[in-house]
């Protein structure tokens, strides 16, 4: 490998191989690995979130069987307002866990397709 390509010889220096594929092959797994741990990352917060919604969605329900004054009120319209913040996070979250696997996928698929030229 030519001496322009520092980030490949870094590679091939850590893995002990200089084969173009091999290096390629290293870089795609850690992709995927992080795409991965990025995966199960989101998915841990999407279960906080959910457990923080469901947690606020018991107290608005408790709130609403009480006798209603200005207070009340105004305290149910905040918990309301949190709780459909948290219904954007845990949709934000879902998106991004789900991005992050189809990328995942696209480097498995490449480090399929480099390993069959070995």
């Amino acid at each position: 490998m030519a001496r322009k390509f520092p980030k490949c010889l870094k590679i091939a220096h850590q893995i002990g191989d200089r084969r173009v594929e091999k290096v390629l092959c290293t870089s795609f797994e850690r992709e995927q690995r992080a795409y991965e741990d990025a995966e199960k990352m989101y998915t841990e917060m999407l279960e906080e979130v959910e457990a923080r919604r469901e947690y606020r969605h018991g107290l608005i329900v408790e709130l609403m069987k009480l006798e209603n004054d200005y207070v009340l009120d105004e305290c149910l319209g905040v918990l309301r307002a949190a709780e459909q913040e948290d219904f954007a996070e845990i949709s934000r979250l879902i998106q991004m866990s789900h991005a992050a696997v189809l990328r995942a996928g696209e480097k498995r698929r490449m480090v399929t397709k480099l390993k069959k030229l070995k």
